[in-house]
């Protein structure tokens, strides 16, 4: 009978495919995830040699497609993201229980995002200073088409976080009043205590169910990709770079000093962890927010990667990264320094200290209220030089590539909120420290 039995188990592995093995031969998403990103950037630079959109099969029939993959997958993430900050801030108030505990997390987590905002834009400003990416550059270009819009004051911008319809704000995906309204719905339900924990129920329910839709529209993330990077080197190849070469590595020095040296000090000396391990964990996001340009599209994974791979408490992580996807803005506060320089020397135009510091706080008070989605820095940018008098014609120039340094942007962006997660789990002393410095946490999860 003994031997029956290891007979029928070894039956039972062959058929299987042997658990262990056929795990190891399974690609992980974020192995995927870089393969894709990698083919979706050679593919798309054959085909700008062979024409670009300036072939008919190529831009009537190819790019089409791939621009219908990519948009498949920013659909499904549009679908679930005002679902999942929903359910997950009110979810992670309840979680926390206590509103002194929430008000205390609260209170750290946006003065982190405001010094750090600052920061950013500081850096923004010192690298343009130094390596002066408008000087030398001849404009030439049609800035007719540049739409000016007015900044609104700091009353009004305050204002607009509060939902005049808290309905209409989730229809219409207004994330900073969703945030608020999730925040006042989490606040009732615990001051109702008992009497609220049915509803309290039903939403931390809620709140599992959109991580399991989340789990399913992973799975399409490398198609996704690939079809949006083919699609951006098709369009731009490497001749857009000519006249802005010095602007886009101006970006992406400051963006590479923010995520390299300024995150690192962060995890070290205030997260008390080991930014390579950080990064090791985090990679994924990153490029999920580099390919796609939006941190809505890495929001769902960043609250995967949390508390199942950094050790974040889910309800720290439910309450920072959402907040953070709307509120912290450290890759687009950088580009707003530059492009302000890169606009006054343009026209040899010169600004003070006392202007350059105004910038900084104006551009961190205004990152507070960016949408999280693809050009909100370039429109933005354009309302920031009209209130500084400054000429459109750098932001004409700098549009044809916006879509380049925004990945750069956005990827700071998405990074920042897991640092500041871990930052703020690690001041609260709930950061679970084993599974953080576990090089295998939360990876069988990961695989593909």
């Amino acid at each position: 009978m003994e031997v029956i039995e290891k007979s029928q188990e070894a039956t039972t592995e062959l058929k299987n495919g042997n658990g262990k093995n056929s795990k190891r031969k399974k690609m992980k998403l974020h192995i995927k995830i870089f393969v894709f990103l990698f083919a979706g950037i050679v593919f798309g630079y054959v085909l700008n040699i062979m024409g670009g959109t300036g072939n008919p099969v190529i831009n009537s029939y190819i790019l089409p497609f791939l621009q219908f993959i990519g948009d498949v997958f920013l659909k499904l993430i549009k679908m679930i993201v005002v679902p999942l900050v929903f359910f997950c801030i009110i979810d992670a108030a309840l979680s926390l229980g206590d509103v002194k505990k929430l008000r205390s997390i609260g209170v750290k987590t946006i003065v982190w995002f405001l010094g750090s905002s600052a920061l950013a834009a500081t850096i923004g400003l010192i690298l343009a200073n130094l390596i002066k990416p408008g000087v030398g550059v001849t404009f030439s270009g049609d800035v007719s088409t540049v739409e000016i819009k007015e900044l609104p004051g700091v009353y009004q911008t305050i204002l607009d976080l509060i939902p005049n319809n808290p309905f209409a704000s989730l229809t219409n995906g207004d994330m900073m009043p969703i945030i608020v309204f999730s925040l006042f719905l989490g606040f009732a339900l615990i001051g109702l205590g008992e009497h609220g924990k049915p509803l309290a129920d039903v939403i931390s329910l809620c709140s599992e169910v959109m991580f399991k839709i989340v789990n399913s529209i992973l799975v399409i993330i490398p198609y996704g990709v690939f079809g949006l990077m083919s699609v951006a080197m098709a369009k731009y190849g490497v001749a857009i770079f000519g006249p802005v070469l010095k602007f886009i590595a101006t970006d992406y020095l400051a963006n590479a000093i923010m995520v390299i040296v300024v995150y690192s000090v962060f995890l070290r000396f205030i997260g008390k962890v080991s930014p390579i391990m950080f990064w090791k964990k985090a990679f994924e996001p990153w490029m999920i927010a580099f390919s796609t340009c939006t941190s809505s599209a890495a929001l769902p994974v960043s609250m995967e990667v949390a508390p199942k791979r950094l050790g974040v408490p889910k309800d720290i992580a439910s309450f920072v990264l959402p907040l953070g996807a709307t509120a912290n803005m450290n890759g687009t506060c950088i580009y707003f320094g530059i492009i302000v320089l890169f606009a006054s020397q343009l026209y040899g135009v010169n600004l003070s200290i006392e202007q350059q510091i105004m910038l900084v706080l104006q551009a961190t008070f205004l990152s507070v209220g960016c949408a999280a989605t693809p050009q909100i820095g370039l429109v933005i940018s354009i309302t920031l030089l009209t209130q500084m008098g400054l000429p459109l014609e750098a932001t004409a120039l700098v549009a044809g590539i916006y879509r380049i340094i925004d990945q750069a942007h956005t990827s700071t962006n998405s990074s920042g909120d897991l640092v500041t997660s871990v930052c703020i789990a690690s001041m609260e002393k709930e950061l679970d420290r084993d599974m953080y410095n576990d090089p295998n946490a939360g990876r069988d999860e990961q695989a593909a």
